[in-house]
């Protein structure tokens, strides 16, 4: 797959793109508006939608071969999901070829500093917008196409977004990793259940990406967090969208976007589709064995920031 970019062609196709009012769905809709796709753009907010549809018209230029377009819909709510699918496909007469799922929100903190509020938003924006989405275009591609049968169905392609730290969570992502792996394991099931309606199913893992929702995670991420990652650095959100549709054009349906993520993904193959799955399988042994003094490392480094949190918090008492 790696020397072919044939597996992935949006020119006159369209897309439809959760969570595109900024991030990596706004740059992706640029990408793809850019090569001649249809997109349509959804969120929540009116005015960050005509503003990125603004954005990518004065960028790209007004294009004949396509259009670009937006529906606000909070899809968290199931309701609102069947109501955007009437709109894109009833109302509209669009046909869907691709739907990403970019929608997503991190609040780094640790579990005890965690809101019942920032909780329910992690479920909603990380886990519902996308099996809502997706569970009610489902139905209504189904009900639009019942007259014919399951195998004559035209070639579609969902694109699920998970996260990197859903291969390998850590304290401070309780809001966000779990859900984001939710997602993950949605994808097996989804491949298994929608391919036979000839659906392709992939799953993007991304690991830092510069955007409005990166800067307002660096406000309350704990500094034991920011050790663990490290050096991680947070890369340009085109660069991040232009490596995406890079890999699904190679035909890859397990994504990263970085070095790291892909060691670490490697750390928990399972049954999600390869990518370099020889070099994969050789890093997964490697990690087989260095995994416990790996876990026993980080967990020396949160025992030492519990330890000076609480020393500093009687030197405060005192004081």
């Amino acid at each position: 797959m790696y020397f072919s970019k044939s597996h992935f062609k949006p020119e006159g196709k369209v897309a439809v793109i959760i969570g595109a009012s900024q991030g990596v769905g706004a740059d992706l809709a640029l990408k793809l508006y850019h090569r001649n796709c249809s997109v349509v753009l959804v969120a929540r907010t009116t005015s960050k939608l005509q503003a990125q549809v603004e954005r990518i018209k004065k960028t790209v230029g007004e294009s004949e071969a396509c259009h670009i377009s937006y529906v606000s819909s909070d899809v968290s709510k199931y309701d609102e999901a069947i109501k955007l699918w009437e709109e894109i496909i009833i109302n509209r007469k669009l046909d869907p070829d691709f739907i990403f799922t970019c929608a997503g929100s991190s609040i780094p903190k640790l579990f005890n500093d965690l809101t019942g509020k920032d909780i329910e938003n992690g479920i909603l924006i990380n886990y519902n917008t996308a099996v809502n989405s997706i569970h009610t275009g489902f139905k209504q591609i189904l009900a639009s196409n019942s007259e014919i049968s399951r195998d004559q169905f035209k070639s579609r392609h969902i694109i699920l977004f998970s996260s990197v730290v859903s291969f390998y969570p850590f304290i401070g992502y309780a809001q966000y990793a779990p859900l984001k792996a939710a997602i993950q394991s949605l994808s097996i099931i989804l491949r298994q259940e929608l391919g036979p309606y000839n659906f392709r199913i992939s799953c993007i893992f991304p690991g830092n990406f510069l955007s409005e929702g990166y800067e307002e995670e660096q406000k309350t991420k704990p500094e034991i967090t920011k050790t663990i990652e490290g050096s991680s650095v947070a890369i340009p959100g085109e660069e991040c969208a232009d490596l995406i549709i890079d890999q699904l054009s190679k035909g890859y349906d397990t994504v990263t976007t970085d070095f790291v993520g892909w060691v670490l993904g490697c750390s928990v193959l399972g049954v999600l589709p390869r990518n370099w799955s020889f070099f994969q399988i050789i890093i997964s042994f490697f990690f087989s064995i260095i995994a416990p003094i790996a876990n026993w490392v980080v967990y020396r480094d949160i025992i030492t920031f519990f330890k000076k949190r609480d020393n500093e918090s009687e030197a405060h008492k005192v004081d």
